[in-house]
């Protein structure tokens, strides 16, 4: 078998990785790469022994010329970054960690933490990042928790971009500011990308589907009860939610509710109309809002019970000072009574909230 260089590369590789003997692998690539020079998996093998044995001319040589011939190919990409990396070549390195950001998804938190070596910092790596991966790099920050970096960055994507982000990506970094309770940032940046700009209430005629991120309405499951998007009134003039009551549970009820930016020092009415049919026990639903992250504000609307055709109806208060986003949701309290399962029908649309004056 000695003939054979792939022979030779797996004694290279059982002294490399399992002996952990560098020189007999680095003899044993050579020898591999003698009998077959066109193996370019050698070769690169060889580069980053090289450079552990003696980092001088040799291995300098070496490196450059497989910077400057190694084809330029996904396979061998991920290679080429390890050689830049070693190399200092910054132009190569810059080139191979846009390609394996785009094209090797495998190897982007790799990437990453060779490129927070290589530049310094977050800023700098998006100083160096194609405009088409500047998300996946800011990405890579969220997936490390490192929140005031990331609220950093933020800002930094569009830079010299020409463009902005879409709407789902938007909505991811503001859901990354909510789950990490950073309350004011999220407010703000729903702010800076006009998601508020016609209602602060989002969907709140529900004429999109619900995403269950950021600002929009989030559903949770629940034993009892069925909660849907569906057409108001049957017919396809605009959609309401329903809530379907099966009669099986004496259930508490918080799982419909999206988070409100607010303004300190101002008096706020939040609006909506909604309708039951027969729905059962003497604990209805109702609406209620809560501050989150700030004191003094929570009120509730009058729970609907029984049958009741289209009404509307609505709840005034005042924003306390530092408080800048509440969480509205449709509740549901347990009953005391004996006949406590409930059961029956609630629909709810037109849901807006209205800055009415300022407080101050």
């Amino acid at each position: 078998m000695e003939p054979w260089a792939q022979t030779w590369f797996w004694r290279g590789d059982r002294a490399r990785f399992q002996d952990l003997d560098t020189v007999r692998a680095v003899d044993a690539y050579w020898r591999g790469v003698g009998r077959n020079p066109l193996l370019l998996g050698g070769w690169l093998a060889l580069a980053r022994l090289e450079r552990q044995l003696d980092a001088g001319p040799r291995s300098d040589a070496l490196h450059d010329f497989l910077l400057a011939h190694a084809p330029v190919s996904t396979p061998w990409r991920w290679h080429q970054l390890m050689l830049a990396t070693d190399r200092r070549d910054e132009a190569r390195f810059e080139q191979a960690f846009n390609f394996v950001l785009k094209r090797q998804s495998g190897y982007r938190q790799e990437a990453v933490e060779m490129a927070l070596g290589f530049w310094g910092g977050w800023p700098a790596i998006l100083g160096h990042t194609d405009c088409e991966n500047r998300w996946t790099v800011l990405a890579e920050c969220m997936a490390r928790q490192a929140v005031d970096t990331c609220i950093g960055l933020y800002p930094l994507l569009q830079s010299d971009c020409g463009a902005i982000l879409d709407a789902a990506r938007q909505a991811e970094f503001m859901e990354f500011l909510l789950r990490n309770k950073r309350w004011d940032e999220a407010v703000a940046a729903g702010r800076r990308g006009g998601l508020f700009r016609d209602d602060l209430v989002t969907n709140g005629h529900f004429d999109a589907s619900l995403s269950g991120k950021a600002f929009d309405w989030r559903l949770g499951r629940v034993a009892g009860v069925e909660a849907k998007r569906e057409a108001r009134d049957g017919v396809g003039d605009g959609y309401a939610m329903r809530f379907h009551f099966l009669g099986t549970a004496n259930l508490r009820f918080a799982h419909f509710w999206q988070y409100l930016p607010l303004r300190p020092g101002t008096t706020c009415e939040l609006r909506f109309v909604w309708k039951s049919w027969r729905l059962g026990t003497d604990q209805g639903m109702y609406v209620d809002v809560r501050g989150v992250g700030c004191d003094g504000l929570s009120v509730r609307s009058p729970a609907i019970t029984g049958s009741r055709d289209w009404n509307g109806e609505n709840l005034i208060f005042d924003v306390p000072d530092q408080c800048r986003m509440a969480r509205i949701a449709f509740r549901r309290d347990e009953s005391l009574k004996f006949d406590s399962k409930i059961a029956g029908d609630v629909w709810i649309d037109a849901v807006e909230l209205v800055e009415k004056r300022s407080t101050m």
